[in-house]
């Protein structure tokens, strides 16, 4: 019987659940293939549903490696918005209805009119590919997409603490 990395719950093999796990990706005769998988946490059906953004703010596992990353996540949230990192990374886009969205050219897939910025949530949607989250899955996205480089959350963290936030280090 698995436990939630989340609520601590015992979730019953015959029950819905969720698997947070890390895929390696390789070139396999020609063609970028999964070519491994691990599995992370298993999360119940109640926190799962509450999505990605919520399993990651409360998983376990990410907090017992760094006592602060809450804590630097809540100051995050607080004080970086998501139109100064759009700016940062020159994405601008024009103005949709009347709750403060705006459609710009997507920084991943390179298509116009197909990113959604929402001010009011502080969240981004991909059109293209179905991403979508706040400014801390944004730099991890960036990082992995477009700088082909891996960054962890709390090296996401601790970057965005560093170019908005450096008083509060």
């Amino acid at each position: 019987m698995n436990q939630c990395k989340v609520c601590g719950k015992n979730i019953e093999p015959q029950s819905p659940h969720f698997i947070l796990a890390f895929n390696k990706k390789g070139m396999v005769e020609g063609e970028l293939k999964i070519i491994s998988s691990e599995e992370a946490a298993v999360v119940c059906e109640d926190c799962g549903e509450e999505g990605l953004r919520h399993v990651l703010w409360n998983l376990k596992l990410i907090h017992d490696s760094d006592t602060e990353l809450e804590k630097k996540m809540r100051l995050i949230e607080e004080r970086v918005k998501i139109e100064d990192l759009m700016k940062e990374y020159g994405i601008s886009g024009e103005k949709v209805g009347v709750n403060n969205q705006y459609l710009a050219r997507c920084p991943f897939h390179n298509q116009e009119n197909s990113f959604l910025i929402d001010l009011n949530k502080n969240e981004y949607f991909c059109f293209c590919e179905g991403l979508q989250g706040d400014v801390i899955s944004f730099i991890i996205n960036y990082a992995r997409d477009i700088d082909h480089k891996h960054m962890t959350l709390k090296q996401a963290v601790d970057f965005l603490l560093d170019k908005f936030a450096p008083a509060e280090r």
